[in-house]
């Protein structure tokens, strides 16, 4: 993020009136916008502030819900792919199969197709 995030949440502050022209008749200007912009970018941005906010409990939730969301996604998708390929298998070995063997006729399309194309025989 860094400054570049900052920079935009200093515009948006802008754009909703408290920018130039916004505080006061001769408002804040363009150098105070990109100083407010700076403000919030290096106090609340910084990896620092959030761990001297936040302390070390946040670092540590973050780390067990991460770790509990990936295990459970790993149990979902373990679960689902199981079932997924149960049903899978049986629709390719039951109804795909069953299907194929209904389209065997075709198979004798191209003895229909040289037969056809043989010279008339005159006996």
């Amino acid at each position: 993020m860094g400054a570049g995030a900052g920079a935009g949440f200093g515009a948006a502050i802008g754009a909703a009136g408290l920018g130039a022209g916004g505080l006061g008749a001769g408002g804040l200007g363009a150098a105070g916008l990109a100083a407010g912009a700076a403000f919030f970018a290096d106090a609340f941005l910084a990896p620092a502030f959030l761990a001297d906010f936040f302390g070390a409990a946040a670092f540590d939730f973050l780390a067990d819900f991460f770790a509990d969301f990936l295990a459970f996604f790993a149990d979902f998708f373990a679960d689902f792919f199981e079932d997924f390929f149960a049903d899978f298998f049986f629709a390719v070995t039951r109804l795909f199969l069953a299907f194929l063997a209904f389209l065997l006729f075709l198979l004798f399309f191209p003895l229909a197709i040289v037969i056809l194309l043989l010279p008339p025989i005159n006996v």
